[in-house]
C-alpha cells in the first residue's frame, strides 16, 4: 500500500491535481509508462536563492513536464514554479517539495534546508548569532531562573519555551516596578581583563514596555557588571540592545539578567540572538556610525533646560582600597567643574565612590532623559561607573535611570553620554561616580554635567 505523505490530506491532493491538469495539457507531461513522478529525480531542479540583506528567499523549480508542490511549515502549499517568501528571524529553515504530474503525486518528498543570517529589525540588528565567534552559543547556559513578584509579592514563575536559542515567556500578571519580573540566565562562560568584548540581544514584547532592564553581571557579585541599562519596547517591534568594545572584566562565570518589571498583564516576551564575543574576532558585522543611539539635541550647560544647572548638592564618599575605607579624597567645586584627588590606588569597582546628593532634583517615568559629562583623569582608569539613582541607599539603589561604565585615558577629555534613557520616578536624585581601579596619585576632573529631558 502506498504511503500518503502526512502533510497533505486527500482533499488537498484533489485540488492540487485539478490545478495541475487545468494548467497543462497531457502533452506537457512526460510520464513514461503512465507512472507518477519519482521525487528524487528532481533534486537538482530545485533552486533556493537568499537575499541576506532583505531576508527574502526565492524558491524556483526548473523541472520539465511536472509541477512542484511546495510545502512550507507543514501547512502552506503552492504549485508555483517560482515564489518568494520573507523570513524575519535568523535561523535554519527547511522546505519540502513533492512532484506532481497528470498521473498523481510523488510518493517521495525532497527536503531542502537554508539559513537566514540575521533577524530583520528597525535599525542595527546586532552581531551574528551563528558565528563561530559567538561565545554565548558555545557556552553551557543554565535553565532560566525567575523572580516574579507583582506588588513585591512573589507568585509562580512565568511559563517559557526555548527554541533555537530563543526564549519566549508569558507574563500573565502586570508588574509596576523595576526588578519585579526578573529572568536570569547563568552560564559557564567567563571573560578576562585585557580583552574587549561585544554583546547584543534582540528583545520583542507583545505590548508596549517602558523599561526592560538588561544587565550582564558576575554570577557571584551583582556589583561587578558590564552594563545595567533599560530599553523601551514598542509592541511587536524587535529591538536590539548592543554594546561594542567593552573593556574586559575578570569574571569566571557570567550571568545575563533581564528584568521586565513594569510589564502589562498578558505580555509575551521574546529574548533571542544573544551574542557575546571577543571584539577582535570579526564576524562581518558593520557597526553603525555614532553608536547605538542617535545623538540628541544637547542643551547648553547653563541652560534652564539643563536639570543639573544651578543644582546644589552635598557629597559623600566611599574610598576603600582593598575594601578598607580610608580618609575621603580631596574634592573641590569651581562652577561647573569638580576636581578629585586620589592619592591611593584602588583595584575593584565600587572602591572609589563619589556621591553628589541633591536636595530635590526629581525625574519622572513619563519622560526619557539624556545625560552627558566630561571626564579627564591624569592616569588611565578602566570601567568608571556613573549612576543616576534615588538617594537613600538600600532598596533605593535599585531605583535608577542608568548605570553606565566608561574608560578614561590619561589626559584625554572623555564625553560620557547616556542617551534616551527611560525615566523612573525619583524624588531626590543622587549622581554617583565610581573610579574604582584608579592608580596611585590620580586626579580627576568632572565638568559640564548636563541632564535633560530627551531631545531628538
Amino acid at each position: 500500500m502506498r504511503k500518503i505523505y502526512n502533510y497533505i490530506g486527500m482533499s488537498l491532493l484533489i485540488v492540487l491535481m485539478a490545478l495541475v491538469q487545468a494548467g497543462c495539457s497531457p502533452d506537457d507531461f512526460t510520464s513514461p509508462n503512465g507512472a507518477i513522478p519519482l521525487a528524487t529525480e528532481y533534486e537538482d531542479a530545485i533552486q533556493i536563492d537568499i537575499d541576506q540583506t532583505t531576508n527574502y528567499v526565492t524558491f524556483s523549480f526548473t523541472g520539465k513536464g511536472v509541477t512542484p508542490v511546495w510545502i512550507l511549515d507543514g501547512k502552506t502549499y503552492s504549485s508555483s514554479f517560482s515564489m518568494k517568501k520573507y523570513y524575519r528571524k535568523a535561523g535554519d529553515y527547511s522546505i519540502d517539495v513533492k512532484i506532481a504530474n497528470a498521473n498523481g503525486m510523488s510518493d517521495g518528498v525532497i527536503t531542502k534546508t537554508f539559513h537566514i543570517d540575521k533577524t530583520i529589525i528597525s535599525g542595527f540588528g546586532g552581531f551574528v548569532y551563528d558565528s563561530d565567534f559567538n561565545l554565548w552559543k558555545k557556552a553551557t547556559i543554565d535553565a532560566p531562573t525567575f523572580w516574579y513578584a507583582p506588588g513585591w509579592s512573589q507568585i509562580a514563575d512565568p511559563a517559557y519555551t526555548l527554541s533555537d536559542g530563543a526564549y519566549t515567556l508569558s507574563l500573565p500578571e502586570a508588574t509596576t516596578d523595576t526588578w519585579q519580573a526578573q529572568m536570569a540566565l547563568g552560564t559557564n562562560m567567563g571573560s578576562s581583563e585585557g580583552t574587549q568584548y561585544d554583546f547584543s540581544v534582540i528583545l520583542t514584547s507583545s505590548q508596549d514596555h517602558p523599561h526592560v532592564m538588561i544587565k550582564l553581571v558576575d554570577s557571584t557579585d551583582d556589583n561587578v557588571f558590564y552594563f545595567a541599562e533599560t530599553r523601551a519596547l514598542t509592541a511587536n517591534e524587535p529591538t536590539c540592545f548592543w554594546k561594542s568594545e567593552m573593556e574586559g572584566l575578570d569574571i569566571s562565570k557570567l550571568k545575563l539578567v533581564l528584568d521586565f518589571g513594569g510589564n502589562a498583564a498578558g505580555t509575551e516576551m521574546i529574548v533571542e540572538n544573544i551574542v557575546f564575543k571577543d571584539h577582535a574576532n570579526d564576524d562581518g558585522t558593520v557597526i553603525p556610525d555614532g553608536g547605538s543611539v542617535p545623538e540628541p539635541n544637547w542643551v547648553a550647560v547653563d541652560s534652564a533646560d539643563n536639570l543639573w544647572h544651578g543644582v546644589t548638592f552635598t557629597t559623600s564618599f566611599h574610598y576603600a582600597p582593598g575594601w578598607n575605607q580610608i580618609a575621603d579624597p580631596a574634592f573641590t567645586v569651581d562652577g561647573t567643574e569638580y576636581s578629585l584627588v586620589l592619592p591611593s590606588a584602588t583595584f575593584d569597582q565600587w572602591q572609589c565612590q563619589v556621591h553628589l546628593i541633591t536636595p530635590a532634583l526629581a525625574t519622572t517615568s513619563a519622560e526619557n532623559y539624556d545625560f552627558k559629562v566630561t571626564l579627564n583623569a591624569s592616569n588611565d582608569i578602566s570601567g568608571v561607573t556613573i549612576k543616576l539613582v534615588q538617594d537613600g541607599g538600600g532598596d533605593n539603589d535599585n531605583i535608577f535611570i542608568f548605570t553606565e561604565r566608561f574608560d578614561l585615558r590619561a589626559g584625554e577629555n572623555i564625553a560620557a553620554k547616556v542617551i534616551d534613557a527611560t525615566g523612573v520616578d525619583i524624588t531626590k536624585a543622587k549622581l554617583v561616580f565610581d573610579f574604582g581601579g584608579n592608580p596611585d596619585n590620580t586626579t580627576v576632573l568632572i565638568k559640564d554635567v548636563i541632564l535633560q529631558v530627551h531631545k531628538d
